[in-house]
């Protein structure tokens, strides 16, 4: 028996042990860490649908201010995420081409003279493609409008002229049928057409057999290969078809260099660099040097090259498609990025008034056992949700925002951008809304912080919140107002900037001036007799049509898209006969610089007699003859143009007329330019310009019928003013200034809102105190100056504030002001004449609330 108690003993406590682990192991399974996350989880997701309900609860309560706060922020943040949609369509998101970010744009370049961006000629374009190693494809295309009269009146079309290689340059094919191949990029397999997707749907009705046919254009015929997707849209929107160039050897040959006239594109190889491509560039007109240095066939090359810096340039495809507009666009982000901090801060206000309207509610919280972090994601979760609802309709807002710029051209869709919603916008807008719901937050959270309960804990007794609160309240005013004066400041340094490039002369008389552009097709008119005939039977119709007082004719028309530069030389340049310089070359009438009232400086202008028997004469401007010929009588010299066969032609020069502006009013120096008599150098391409005292409108539709009566397939486009042409090149000018004055309107609504609700709230809580100090003595002058006192102490804060933030944003506008000192003073003084009235009134009318207030009923409101 001992022994057997002795075993039994000693078994029950390992026994004992063995059931302790088991008790041990269900303990711990029991209380894992996953179940404990799950637990913890679900009851953070239950707080948190309980603090939504509880939220949404008390904002429909409070419909008119839930109204207010969700319409402020909504403005705000439409107008960021409208400015956000323009960034996203043109800046971030890519081409819409296989490896968008190895395309190039290529260009000329003469660093020396100012010229930074000049087209190609067809000798450059060939250089590159074959000796710059770090290209894979290239292309090189150009403008080219054609005539289209198909089942009704003949009609404009915008078309590119484009090396075969361009798609496969893209990396695109077509839609329907092909692109172009590269034996169709020779002379006579050239007459082949692809058509864009608009218009093979709104011409020829979206006809699938349209491909293998022919259409006449500018009476040549061409066989339709193929039709483009809807979404390609290179160069442009507005092309409407795409021929292959086929260079004739004049084209190709080195006499041709520095007639610049196309455009050119490139795709980088995978390995490959800009700053790779340009060295080889570099290497390239190098090589030229040397070589026309030895063969004496372009022996004055490298002079000009040493003048002028010419060489080759490549830049993102991207950047040149978007334009100057990344700056432009960050500055309107900028912009809306204050709108957005005065928006915040109006809503902060309303919050905090809010806050000590809630005293008694939340004190009864802490003294049920609330804690500050509790409360704090309880106002967090109203802002949340006042923060969305406003996102939402920002959202709204932004859609008509994006007509807007579109409206005004900021939207880039004529380059084939396309702005909207998209996967980064939809993130930007959470973002901005999270960001809002944030930073109204922060200061209520501040008020928590400073010992907030034991105010809180005053329930009601009729305090406005103690001197901090007020202090807190206050400076969100000052910041308010401080914001929009730097909005103000920076919109009246763009308004007083565009007026001033609004009053340059632009060295002509744009008053009464009608334009129109005609083409007179090679294949209708093959002769330059026959041009030179029907030229002169349409400037007869036009100058018999009634109010018409002069009408005259050139090639390039200022403010347009024409463009045509090429070298010419003086003769007795002490450097040579080879010595050249890059100027604008034109052709035009007797009658075209007395209609366009450009003044005669010297000699005389075009006659009738100058015509191809007489003697070849040319009219320079004021730069070309102050470049050229210094304090040298120009008058009787002769300047010259090479022929195909390398040979110059001299022109005498018989006037000087004043240079004008070609593309933009803001260009500080004008191209140098000359002029040959249209008779002598007849263009089938040309503008007419009518000095009338009829409207545009009329103008135009008598144009037509008289051309139509001439011949009925002769299409006329572009009939529009000399005055909206200089308006279209003032729009990218017009269009920041007009938006950054929306905002700040918007802005200072927001701030004169912003005082008077502090005040009028301050005036409310205070009118116990107000009372008393009537019941004392006070007048209602006394008590009306009081209030008055706290608001002009806040505007004047914000006004000099403002002032210094006015100054740093006009030092960064600098680049986009015209003749208009960053330190404008007349520009700050108008926005402090504005703002300054304003932000009185919302000041005076509670002061005026103030003052009439009756002592009895304040006592008992005490």
């Amino acid at each position: 028996m001992p022994k057997s108690h002795s075993r039994t003993s000693d078994l029950r406590p390992n026994q004992r042990l063995r059931d302790h682990r088991l008790l041990t192991r269900l303990f711990e399974r029991a209380f894992e860490l996953p179940i404990l996350e799950r637990l913890i989880q679900r009851q953070m997701i239950e707080r948190l649908i309980h603090d939504i309900r509880f939220s949404a609860r008390q904002l429909l309560a409070q419909r008119g201010y839930s109204l207010a706060v969700v319409l402020t922020l909504a403005l705000a943040i439409g107008a960021n995420l409208t400015v956000f949609g323009v960034i996203e369509g043109r800046l971030l998101r890519p081409l819409p081409y296989p490896d968008p970010y190895q395309l190039v744009y290529i260009h000329n370049t003469y660093p020396k003279l100012g010229v930074d961006d000049s087209a190609n000629t067809v000798p450059d374009y060939f250089d590159r493609r074959e000796h710059a190693s770090a290209l894979q494809d290239s292309a090189i295309y150009f403008d080219y409008s054609f005539d289209l009269a198909q089942g009704g009146a003949p009609q404009r079309l915008a078309g590119i002229t484009a090396s075969p290689s361009l798609f496969a340059t893209l990396g695109v094919g077509a839609a329907l049928g092909r692109v172009f191949a590269e034996e169709e990029g020779t002379l006579g397999n050239q007459f082949v057409v692809l058509l864009s997707d608009a218009l093979w749907r709104n011409q020829f009705a979206a006809d699938p057999t349209i491909i293998g046919r022919d259409i006449y254009l500018s009476g040549q015929p061409y066989r339709v290969i193929g039709v483009m997707s809807s979404t390609f849209a290179f160069p442009r929107r507005a092309t409407a078809l795409w021929v292959p160039f086929a260079p004739t050897d004049r084209q190709r040959s080195d006499a041709m260099r520095g007639f610049e006239f196309a455009q050119s594109i490139g795709r980088l190889k995978p390995d490959a660099s800009i700053e790779q491509l340009n060295a080889q560039f570099d290497a390239i007109v190098a090589n030229n040097i040397a070589r026309f240095g030895a063969s004496s066939e372009l022996p004055n090359f490298a002079e000009r090259v040493e003048r002028g810096g010419f060489t080759g340039r490549a830049r993102s495809l991207h950047a040149q498609l978007a334009g100057d507009i990344a700056q432009l666009l960050i500055l309107l982000q900028a912009a809306v990025a204050l709108l957005l901090a005065i928006a915040c801060a109006n809503v902060a206000n309303l919050m905090l008034i809010r806050l000590s309207q809630r005293r008694r509610e939340l004190s009864m919280r802490v003294a049920l056992g609330a804690s500050r972090g509790r409360i704090a994601m309880q106002l967090l979760v109203e802002n949340v949700l006042l923060a969305l609802a406003g996102g939402g309709i920002g959202l709204l807002l932004a859609l008509s925002g994006w007509r807007l710029v579109g409206y005004l051209g900021l939207d880039g869709a004529a380059q084939g951008f396309h702005v909207g919603a998209g996967p980064s916008l939809l993130g930007f807008a959470l973002a901005i809304v999270l960001l809002s719901a944030v930073l109204v937050t922060l200061p209520l959270l501040a008020t928590l912080r400073r010992g907030g309960f034991n105010v809180l804990q005053e329930a009601g007794r009729g305090s406005v919140g103690g001197r901090t609160e007020k202090r807190q309240r206050g400076a969100l005013v000052v910041l308010q107002i401080s914001l929009a004066v730097a909005l103000l400041s920076g919109a009246g340094l763009l308004g007083h900037s565009l007026w001033r490039l609004q009053q340059v002369d632009p060295g002509f008389n744009a008053d009464d001036v009608v334009t129109a552009s005609f083409n007179l097709s090679r294949a209708k008119f093959p002769d330059v007799e026959d041009r030179r005939r029907f030229n002169v039977q349409i400037m007869q119709a036009v100058r018999a049509m009634p109010g018409v007082i002069s009408a005259g004719v050139v090639s390039q028309l200022p403010f347009s898209a024409d463009y045509g530069s090429g070298p010419y030389f003086v003769e007795g340049d002490p450097r040579g006969s080879g010595a050249s310089e890059m100027g604008e070359s034109l052709s035009a009438d007797q009658d075209y610089f007395r209609s366009m009232q450009m003044p005669l400086l010297r000699g005389r202008a075009f006659a009738l007699t100058d015509d191809a028997n007489s003697l070849p004469v040319a009219i320079i401007d004021q730069a070309l003859a102050r470049r050229s010929f210094g304090d040298r009588d120009p008058l009787g010299q002769r300047i010259g143009t090479a022929n195909v066969d390398g040979t110059i032609a001299w022109r005498t020069v018989v006037g000087v007329v004043q240079s004008i502006k070609t593309q933009t009013l803001a260009a500080q120096a004008n191209a140098p330019s000359y002029y040959f008599p249209l008779a002598q150098e007849p263009a089938s391409i040309f503008r007419v310009v009518i000095k009338t005292h009829v409207s545009a409108a009329t103008t135009a539709q008598a144009l037509r019928e008289r051309v139509a009566g001439l011949d009925p397939e002769q299409p006329v486009w572009e009939v529009m003013s000399m005055h909206e042409r200089l308006d279209r090149s003032l729009s990218d000018k017009r269009t920041p200034a007009g938006l950054l004055l929306l905002f700040a309107g918007v802005a200072l609504l927001l701030s004169a809102i912003g005082v008077y609700a502090v005040l009028a709230h301050s005036v409310g809580q205070q009118t116990a105190e107000i009372g008393v100090r009537m019941s004392l003595g006070a007048t209602r002058q006394a008590i009306a100056r009081w209030v008055l006192a706290a608001g002009v102490r806040w505007v004047l804060a914000g006004l000099l504030i403002g002032s210094l933030l006015a100054a740093l944003l006009a030092y960064r506008l600098r680049e986009h002001l015209f003749e208009v000192s960053p330190l404008d003073f007349p520009s700050l003084l108008g926005v402090l004449l504005i703002l300054t009235p304003i932000a009185l009134l919302a000041c005076w009318l509670p002061a005026r609330r103030a003052a009439h207030i009756s002592p009895m009923e304040a006592l008992r409101h005490n």
